[in-house]
């Protein structure tokens, strides 16, 4: 053999075989269905596939009108489909009546109703504000995002550090903004009665997710510091 690593016949030495990469169980897309039932990743992609499709008709309604609380909808509704389908099974799970009253309270605000108002711009900007909290405290939740009260993991960073609920906050300040543009009798209604529902989903919440006592002792205010 010379200083090549050829023989003396001129062939060149092989390389020693190398094994392939080991494959966790998070590089390939499947690590997602591990663990879940057909008819369960059916469901998830239906409702996914339901925030994808109002996503895109706030978009549609966004080049059409140049509405930005349309933008911040249509960014909103994106995010929640993403993130319901890459969401962690839950550890432990509320009573389904508690999963009735969680999709009761995300589908309400389609009773909302259009109302001529003198603070429409205000109303506007308001919501505006509210989405993009809404994405923030999306983004801080992650993969422990769920609609009906479940334990995925507590989360304590982010907008999370600030308030225990920021979710729940940023959707309550997009409605306040709606009643502000669109003042009626009908729509404060809706609004009080998700806000009680939102109330119960609080409670519930704090009860099942795992070291929430603590949380809660460094992390005062539920949804508006010195106030609740």
């Amino acid at each position: 053999m010379n200083a090549l690593g050829t023989t003396d016949l001129g062939a060149p030495r092989r390389p020693p075989p190398t094994r392939p990469a080991r494959r966790t169980a998070r590089s390939s897309p499947g690590w997602l269905l591990a663990g879940r039932r057909a008819e369960d990743v059916a469901l998830d992609l239906v409702v996914a596939g339901a925030w994808a499709s109002y996503a895109w008709i706030f978009l549609a309604k966004t080049l059409r009108d140049g509405n930005l609380v349309h933008l911040g909808q249509a960014g909103a509704m994106t995010v929640f489909a993403v993130l319901f389908l890459l969401r962690r099974p839950a550890r432990r799970k509320g009573a389904r009546w508690e999963t009735v009253l969680a999709v009761v309270a995300v589908l309400m605000p389609i009773l909302l109703r259009p109302a001529p108002g003198p603070f429409a711009r205000l109303g506007e900007a308001v919501q505006i504000c509210g989405l993009i909290g809404m994405v923030g405290a999306l983004l801080s939740l992650g993969r422990s995002f769920g609609v009906a009260p479940a334990d995925r993991g507590l989360r304590t960073t982010g907008l999370y550090a600030w308030v225990r609920h920021p979710l729940y906050a940023a959707e309550l300040l997009v409605f306040a903004g709606f009643l502000v543009a669109h003042p009626s009798g009908w729509n404060v209604a809706i609004v009080g009665l998700n806000t009680l529902l939102q109330v119960v989903r609080i409670t519930r919440e704090e009860r099942i997710i795992a070291d929430y006592a603590a949380y809660a002792a460094r992390v005062r205010w539920r949804l508006i510091p010195m106030l609740w």
